[in-house]
């Protein structure tokens, strides 16, 4: 567990520095004009809601559970915001999971094969898409907590990645394990190839939207590739009952979001007088 964290956490890190910008770009420009205290209230919201349902072992999206906390704070300060760029994020959030799906149905015999070549072979295979999934990581989601550094002045989109993928690595080595148990076993009984199968379908899929400067769920994506592997190989092991609770908790988190957003903005403003 300890390895496979700080791998994860150090390509994290990487994948940040190096390949984050326009991502954190997009969201910066999606509420550009929003004064540093509602930026701040919208990042607290979005920080309370991830730690609650990251203890309770529940898989959110951070994303948007962010981008409806910055809605929050624009529904209740009156802001303008950039709604081409907010509706294509949405669209981002829907396509993930579903181009996960279909590439997991479709690579799950490539995971099967890539076994029958021998357990390092697998290996390989195996330690190659960590990588890859760690690195897109960093440049699909350090977005969430470097935009609003950009937004406010305060750093570059490149400095604001590396200072954002730090905390995430550090996230990543405390608490990335608490999540491992639900996604990596509860919702589908995994083998170890469709386990690299499902995650190389998340990846490619993040890819392709993080080029366009757009992002997605990672932990949507990532059962959208368990779902499409399941099905190829597995159907019968799907267990429903976990998937309909994690997918509730996506309809709740960012309704969560956005209210928790909306208070902490008017507190903060009460508190301030102003």
């Amino acid at each position: 567990m300890r390895r496979a964290l700080m791998l994860a956490a150090v390509f994290t890190l990487i994948g940040s520095v190096s390949a984050s910008i326009n991502v954190v770009d997009t969201y910066a420009n999606v509420v550009s004009q929003a004064p540093a205290i509602d930026v701040a209230a919208a990042q607290l919201a979005a920080a309370v809601v991830t730690t609650i349902s990251t203890y309770l072992k529940l898989p959110t999206s951070t994303i948007q559970i962010y981008a409806f906390s910055l809605l929050g704070v624009v529904l209740v300060g009156g802001l303008p915001i950039h709604g081409a760029s907010f509706s294509l994020s949405i669209l981002g959030w829907i396509a993930g999971p579903l181009v996960a799906l279909a590439l997991g149905f479709l690579l799950a015999k490539l995971g099967l094969g890539i076994a029958r070549k021998g357990s390092k072979v697998l290996a390989w295979f195996l330690i190659a898409v960590a990588i890859y999934s760690s690195f897109i990581l960093g440049s699909n989601d350090v977005s969430n907590a470097a935009s609003s550094l950009v937004t406010a002045g305060m750093l570059s989109p490149r400095l604001a990645g590396l200072w954002g993928g730090f905390f995430m690595a550090l996230g990543v080595l405390t608490w990335g394990q608490r999540l491992l148990g639900r996604i990596g076993h509860d919702i589908l009984p995994l083998d170890v190839p469709l386990a690299g199968t499902a995650q190389l379908s998340k990846a490619i899929s993040l890819s392709v939207i993080n080029a366009f400067g757009y992002n997605a769920s990672i932990n949507q994506t990532i059962v959208g590739g368990l779902v499409g592997v399941g099905s190829a190989v597995a159907r019968d092991k799907l267990d429903r009952k976990v998937l309909r609770n994690i997918v509730l908790n996506w309809t709740l988190s960012p309704l969560l979001g956005l209210s928790s957003a909306a208070l902490a903005s008017l507190t903060l403003h009460i508190a301030v007088g102003g």
